[in-house]
């Protein structure tokens, strides 16, 4: 297990993002059983059947999303991380467009994926008609949407005052702590920037995978060369060519991005939104590099028996200083 120290304000916002995952879990958890016990009572069309999927893998996604935020609230803390406190509150904020997306999508469902389909009921006396049986069901799972919306957009308040809190608590000592040199400093910065992005980028394209599984039942392209490219390159032509695709109506009467259009068009933009920026500051990196600018990080293990012999060299009294603090910046000319 992982010890770390925090101030009070770390642990408040560790316990209270926990709190939120674990609320907004439940909450989701109650609106899939709706949805499930909904579409139960009808014979889905094989449309219908690949709206009702694709509406759960979302679900899914937005669970998996929360789960993401305590492992990014979690890393920055450990590391004492100003820039991925602020890339968690970005990603709140995107999974607040995300809930109300959401909703969209299960009104939707509730009009078109059952609008062909085949009344079949359990119990006929409960549920007489299928109009009386979407109300039943929206009466039941629309609060918990527009809750479960409420509580995102209210955390985004509190998540901002607790990473405002932290980030001036953080300020740039841990930058400083490296080097007093202005150009290793950009270096680590742009670094760490991009380590943040590649995580927010690696679940963005996780997702967007996830919501290609309906293809065959919505009527996706079921290239699996696209499919295979989007997933583990995220080419920006690629994403480009996606989005025009989506967005176009067809002329033909077949739309399969019908449905799905709103919801797939704001993960393409967002993700290649930072792909783009991943992009830009891994160039900078990589010209960092090739000035001779290196990031390194040296620990407590690095000082062993074989220096005992060269205790009053220049080189161990740099990694006994790093072992007090813990790292240090090294810069290659």
């Amino acid at each position: 297990m992982v010890k770390f120290k925090t101030s009070l304000w770390g642990k408040l916002m560790l316990a209270s993002i926990v709190i939120y995952c674990i609320s907004l879990t439940l909450l989701e958890t109650l609106v899939i059983m709706f949805h499930l016990d909904f579409v139960s009572k009808f014979i889905l069309t094989q449309n219908g059947d690949g709206i009702s999927e694709s509406d759960l893998i979302y679900h899914a996604i937005f669970i998996a999303s929360l789960v993401f935020q305590v492992i990014l609230c979690l890393d920055a803390l450990i590391q004492k991380n100003s820039i991925q406190l602020k890339a968690l509150l970005a990603f709140n904020i995107l999974s607040l467009v995300y809930a109300a997306l959401q909703i969209q999508q299960h009104i939707t469902l509730e009009e078109e994926g059952t609008s062909e389909a085949t009344f079949s009921p359990d119990d006929i006396t409960k549920f007489p008609t299928p109009e009386f049986t979407k109300q039943y069901y929206i009466k039941k799972m629309r609060p918990i949407e527009y809750i479960i919306a409420g509580l995102v957009l209210g955390y985004s308040v509190i998540l901002g005052l607790f990473s405002y809190k932290l980030m001036s608590e953080f300020g740039w000592e841990n930058y400083k702590i490296y080097s007093g040199d202005l150009q290793v400093r950009n270096a680590l910065l742009s670094l760490t920037l991009l380590q943040a992005l590649i995580k927010l980028d690696v679940f963005l394209i996780l997702s967007y995978a996830l919501q290609l599984i309906p293809s065959e039942s919505i009527g996706y392209s079921d290239s699996i060369f696209e499919t295979v490219s989007i997933f583990i390159g995220g080419f920006i032509i690629l994403f480009m060519a996606w989005m025009v695709k989506i967005l176009i109506p067809r002329t033909d009467g077949i739309d399969p991005y019908r449905f799905t259009r709103k919801l797939l068009f704001f993960t393409l933009s967002t993700t290649f939104v930072f792909i783009s920026i991943t992009i830009y500051y891994a160039t900078i990196c990589f010209k960092n590099m090739n000035r001779g600018v290196y990031v390194y990080t040296a620990y407590q293990s690095s000082v062993g028996p074989q220096d005992e012999g060269n205790r009053t060299s220049k080189r161990f009294s740099k990694i006994s200083e790093v072992s007090e603090a813990r790292k240090s910046i090294i810069i290659l000319d």
